[in-house]
């Protein structure tokens, strides 16, 4: 939330002004209407197809933090938790497209589906090729619905790295879409929140008010981990021996330490059955002001890790 300006276009506009006045060398505004506004990479790609990311703003560093370098081309944001509207995201596609076409990537929410829909096919309308994938890794979500009812959340951030970095080792837009479909298949997500005043932890919250599917006492930090891992792997069926990939998101209220120390609980737990072959803490989205964590595991096969392999640094993580 804006505390201090008192402005209603704040999210999308003004403060991706600030990142702009930031790193001029990285970054360019594009679009600042009110509640629709977009940041590009200040040279974007000229000789592969281009990723546009997509969302409501307030869940920084979702989603203009993930433009750049081996990570997206462009990010269009809508007001906090608001989907941009479809002619931001149509402009900007038609903007950065170079010839090769435009890879659409967004949480699955009603908003961002319809207006994601829409800017594909008015891109399509003027013969700019286009795929478009949503992300649907919340298993708190569409409970006893399909996989593809589910909402999106963290697992993005993986989704993005695998675009950015398989679209620059030459993959055709097609080829492209269709691992970030498999990777999605492969990957769950679950939120956590810890509410010290009544000593407990709520877990599969939404960031827009949805309620949680559990809710336990808070005890310690394994308790914590080994039933959300426990509930994550329920899910995602891994193989014994399989070899995942781990992220460990932490929410706004929580310390620097305390996600490590978390990070330390999960993987005791997921070493004892699996092969975790990567692992990344940081504040990949800022949801809302608890203290909890979002952990996301990605089954990988060896594709996928050739493109997670690299690390690459923002303003704000390492991924």
């Amino acid at each position: 939330m804006n505390w201090l300006e008192g402005n209603t276009d704040y999210y999308s506009s003004e403060y991706l002004t600030g990142m702009e006045m930031a790193y001029p060398e990285r970054w360019k505004k594009l679009i600042g209407e009110k509640n629709s506004a977009a940041l590009i990479r200040r040279r974007p790609a000229s000789d592969r197809p281009v990723v546009i990311i997509s969302g409501g703003a307030a869940n920084g560093p979702l989603f203009p933090g993930y433009v750049g370098e081996g990570l997206a081309d462009a990010a269009v944001v809508g007001g906090a938790y608001s989907a941009p509207n479809a002619y931001a995201i149509y402009e900007t596609g038609k903007y950065i497209d170079s010839g090769h076409g435009v890879l659409l990537l967004y949480n699955n929410f009603a908003g961002d589906y319809l207006n994601n829909d829409m800017a594909a096919e008015l891109l399509a309308m003027d013969g700019i090729p286009v795929e478009s994938v949503w992300t649907t890794d919340d298993i708190a979500s569409a409970l006893g619905e399909e996989k593809s009812a589910r909402s999106g959340r963290t697992g993005i951030a993986l989704m993005i790295k695998l675009a950015g970095s398989c679209l620059s080792e030459g993959y055709t837009l097609h080829q492209a879409a269709e691992l970030l479909r498999k990777a999605n298949e492969r990957t769950a997500t679950l939120s956590m929140r810890v509410d010290f005043s009544d000593r407990k932890v709520y877990y599969g919250e939404g960031f827009s008010g949805e309620p949680g599917y559990m809710i336990a006492p808070c005890t310690d930090m394994g308790s914590l981990a080994r039933q959300a891992t426990e509930m994550i792997c329920k899910d995602l069926k891994p193989a014994r021996g399989e070899r995942l990939t781990l992220l460990v998101n932490r929410m706004r209220m929580t310390s620097y330490s305390d996600s490590f120390m978390m990070t330390r609980r999960v993987l005791e737990v997921l070493s004892r059955e699996y092969n975790v072959i990567r692992t990344r803490t940081a504040n990949y989205s800022n949801i809302i002001d608890i203290y909890g964590f979002d952990i996301t595991v990605m089954k990988t096969d060896a594709e996928m890790e050739h493109h997670l392999r690299s690390d690459i640094a923002t303003d704000s993580f390492m991924i």
